[in-house]
């Protein structure tokens, strides 16, 4: 679905200034002139379609935040310190104690918040919508697009909660006067009141494919099924780890997961069938064929995907045409050796430029695109606003490694390691892994291999509560006795895998919010 964030976004929503009243860029005070008051909107079933892609739209910067917030500070990116300027992706990469400030944070605040506000006005809006029956009686229409707005809505709770720990939450469009009294709910009420409540709805009415307002099957790239269980999958998990260690969550986990697994498998779905076919799911041509659920974009002003200009480095005109970043993100040494241990492994240079060390996994340049056999487009690309390529959100690989680390070393779970595995031209699991805390070993190396600059790991590093190890152990390995290397390690503190409520909120309503303990 490469045409999804073409239609205009006609909503304006004083709802929308749900807590993001004294944000720098409230996006509430510049109206365009095509848009229209929500009396006027809502009134037929096409212009709720309309606003529903309008949520989805709300995804665009989503990876940008993903790259920042979570593989910067992860061992498997390395994010040399600049000394010529400020930046806020080396401040969040090195635990900077004072990032409250970083506009990067304040902005994957805004835009989370976006998602919910628009949702929750979707969602108000549309269940009082009259909605003729479809081209297949058996389905209501109107349920699915709830559904897919409380998908989002649930998405991006999840990420808050991931972020930032206790945030304020609310399921209604709120006044400004509304949202200023609305403190922080602890995580576990935000898992158990929104986020699971809303998955469960979204499973119980979405169908495998997503519908128009008329009932006929949408483009593909919209949320459905498959991609409601996994995330309920990822939320559970999570939840089973740190900080809440709610291990009864496992077993709806294994549920979903499974089920997931079975669809996939049966309809010949999400999975690339070889190394070769692996290498090129990361062209644009493929999107919306291996994915579960991707972050739609296209080469257009705008619309394109941020992460692959942040995260490459100056590179000559054999790759690209436009100058890129420069930006100084790179492999880990870390997860180097991982791939070293490894050569045959075919996902190694298709994820990491071997001359430079960064990565290339989205970055579909000249020389990828006619190694594996496709047209050059880089006379499309004309700024770093247009990078056509979409970013996944959930990959099957995830959910059949998500489900190998619950049920440990049985034949299920030795299976999809082993698929995994064998595709990337890996050896099987030998008996020596097959043991309980060795298979857990491979499961992890292998999300490593696999899901390498998707924003996993950082989030696997915390549920497993591993993150101040790892994290001080790549500084210290880095430059040991270092001192600016140093400072590093003794930044990574208890409580810094929260970032901290942004400056900005925190000061809207003095006393209203509290502020995450390692940022006091």
């Amino acid at each position: 679905m490469k045409t999804i964030y073409h239609i205009c976004i006609y909503i304006i929503l004083l709802a929308s200034t749900l807590f993001t009243t004294a944000s720098c860029e409230d996006w509430l005070e510049v109206k365009s002139p095509t848009s229209r008051p929500t009396v006027d909107f809502f009134q037929t079933p096409v212009q709720a379609e309309q606003a529903l892609l309008g949520i989805y739209n709300g995804l665009l910067p989503v990876p940008e935040y993903i790259l920042l917030m979570s593989d910067g500070r992860s061992d498997d990116v390395w994010t040399e310190p600049a000394d010529d300027k400020q930046r806020d992706y080396v401040d969040i990469s090195v635990f900077n104690p004072n990032i409250y400030t970083a506009g990067t944070i304040n902005s994957a605040w805004n835009a989370f918040y976006k998602i919910v506000s628009r949702s929750n006005l979707f969602l108000e809006r549309v269940e009082k919508l009259e909605f003729n029956s479809g081209e297949d009686a058996d389905i209501d229409v109107k349920a699915t697009f709830m559904a897919e707005a409380r998908f989002l809505r649930a998405y991006a709770y999840f990420e808050l909660v991931r972020y930032f720990g206790r945030v304020p939450v609310a399921t209604q469009s709120l006044s400004a006067a509304e949202a200023m009294s609305t403190p922080q709910s602890e995580p576990k009420d935000v898992y158990e009141e929104v986020i699971i409540p809303d998955l469960q709805y979204a499973i119980e009415n979405m169908k495998e494919q997503a519908y128009t307002s008329s009932g006929g099957i949408a483009e593909a790239g919209r949320a459905t099924l498959p991609a409601a269980q996994a995330l309920l999958g990822r939320v559970c998990l999570t939840m089973a780890g740190f900080p809440l260690y709610d291990t009864a969550k496992l077993s709806l986990a294994e549920e979903v997961l499974g089920d997931v697994i079975q669809y996939a498998e049966k309809n010949n779905k999400y999975w690339a069938a070889d190394g070769d076919i692996w290498k090129r799911i990361w062209i644009s041509d493929n999107d919306n064929k291996y994915h579960i659920f991707e972050v739609q974009y296209v080469a257009e002003k705008n619309y394109g995907n941020p992460v692959v200009f942040m995260s490459v480095p100056n590179v000559g005109t054999d790759y690209i045409g436009i100058q890129m970043s420069g930006n100084r993100i790179t492999c880990s040494d870390a997860l180097a050796a991982l791939y070293e241990a490894n050569r045959a492994d075919v996902r190694y240079e298709a994820t990491v430029d071997p001359k430079k060390n960064y990565f290339t996994k989205f970055f579909e340049h000249k020389i990828k695109r006619k190694e594996l056999g496709y047209s050059d487009i880089d006379g499309q690309i004309v700024d770093r606003t247009y990078f056509p390529i979409n970013y996944p959100l959930i990959r099957l690989e995830d959910v059949m490694l998500m489900y190998a680390e619950i049920v440990g070393p049985t034949d299920e779970g030795v299976r999809l390691v082993n698929k995994i595995r064998t595709r990337a031209g890996l050896a099987e699991l030998s008996a020596v892994q097959k043991t309980e805390n060795a298979f857990l070993q491979c499961v992890e190396d292998e999300r490593r291999r696999e899901l390498a600059f998707e924003g996993i790991r950082w989030h696997d590093l915390v549920r497993h509560n591993t993150y101040m190890e790892k994290v001080r152990a790549k500084f210290s390995d880095k430059a040991a006795g270092t001192s600016v290397y140093d400072n590093y390690i003794n930044n990574v503190q208890p409580g810094t895998y929260l970032y901290p409520i942004p400056d900005t909120q925190m000061k809207a309503k003095e006393g209203l919010y509290q502020q995450n303990e390692a940022y006091k």
